[in-house]
């Protein structure tokens, strides 16, 4: 049986490339004339930079650039020196898992460390910057990012705005003319969902899980009304008709206005790199996954794209996650089983640190079912 395992990274656990060992080791254990091909994948979020520069060959740059709190700490980009490309990986510098629960608060992160980044890179010569955008801990719509590379956003009074969600709330226009530099720079912006700017489906959707209580939800949603309005008046485009606009709390929107950016399927990206379709269609049994699986899941993300794949080529797939939303009908989707870390121990601290373990004797329990 050809067996192809195409999961993403469990946030705040066990990198992609780590889950398909661990799954595959598991079923090996049981059934050791199956054919495994192990193809981590990513949608823009965590794991984007490995996949990426491991395919292309690049190489990694070692830096200091700022976090969402506004703290310098050490990270990493990529670096394809035959294409002049940059990876960047929003999630490595302004990424949600960088922050404990008791300091998320996305009316105060920013993406400033992002716009360091691309900065750093134009210094080494690149002329095209991709940048995963998913895992973010922000909502700032980008203006951190865009701030370090010198655009000016400005309250009424023409002062620059704080850099992040509660300075979106004073903006009133944005000067951009001493960027003229980055005209022959090409952005692409990789999103890991298609969620729109403003509204109760747009980028207010993820607040919650960056730390954002009640209250800050009306605050938010007032900021990115006020950003989707400045754009609308300045450069003419709605936000709000762009597709994947509210990725990562608005980056892939603000970008895409304001600088030009395309904003592209991180999945289809990835889909295309590493020609999952074709191995998709090879195969017999698809096993996928993330680290959480509920509604969010199937709004553009990677595993509900791989799901979408596997009905359209009639493949068997099954789930393995972190843990799944109860009320989620996931045999609507097509897929036939559902297995989780949770289920398997009921602490969550526990389910993290043994994820690899503990994803081998799944894999080994998929393999005695089949």
């Amino acid at each position: 049986m050809k067996v192809l395992i195409v999961s993403n990274s469990f946030k705040g656990s066990i990198s992609a490339k780590d889950v398909s060992q661990s799954i595959a080791r598991g079923i090996l254990k049981i059934r050791p004339n199956f054919q495994i091909t192990e193809m981590p994948i990513a949608d823009g979020g965590t794991g984007t930079l490995e996949i990426i520069n491991d395919i292309l060959k690049g190489r990694i740059i070692s830096t200091r650039a700022t976090n969402p709190l506004g703290k310098k700490i050490k990270t990493e980009y990529g670096i394809v020196n035959k294409k002049k490309l940059a990876i960047i990986e929003l999630a490595r510098i302004s990424g949600l898992h960088l922050l404990k629960e008791n300091f998320r608060n996305p009316l105060k992160t920013t993406t400033q460390g992002v716009g360091e980044l691309m900065k750093n890179s134009i210094k080494k010569g690149c002329k095209r910057i991709i940048i995963g955008v998913g895992d973010s801990a922000t909502i700032d719509c980008g203006i951190g990012a865009m701030s370090a590379l010198g655009i000016k956003f400005l309250d009424k009074h023409q002062r620059p705005v704080p850099p992040n969600c509660s300075g979106l709330l004073d903006l009133y226009s944005i000067n951009s003319s001493a960027i003229t530099h980055l005209k022959n720079i090409e952005f692409i912006v990789l999103a890991d969902v298609s969620n729109k700017l403003t509204g109760n489906k747009g980028a207010i959707v993820y607040a919650p899980q960056k730390g954002a209580t009640k209250k800050d939800i009306f605050i938010i949603d007032r900021a990115l009304k006020n950003f989707r309005k400045v754009i609308l008046y300045q450069y003419k485009i709605d936000l709000d008709k762009i597709k994947g606009a509210g990725a990562a709390g608005g980056i892939a929107g603000g970008m895409y206005a304001i600088m030009n950016a395309k904003i592209v399927s991180g999945f289809q990206f990835l889909c295309h790199l590493t020609n999952l379709k074709s191995a998709i269609a090879d195969a017999d049994l698809v096993i996928t996954g993330e680290g959480r699986i509920d509604k969010t899941t199937f709004y553009g993300k990677a595993t509900g794209k791989i799901i979408a794949l596997c009905k359209k080529y009639r493949k068997r797939v099954i789930l393995v996650c972190g843990s799944y939303s109860r009320d989620l009908n996931y045999k609507k989707y097509g897929t036939k089983k559902i297995y989780s870390l949770i289920e398997k121990t009921d602490n969550i601290k526990i389910a993290k640190t043994n994820a690899s373990r503990l994803l081998t004797e799944i894999g080994s329990a998929i393999a005695q079912e089949i």
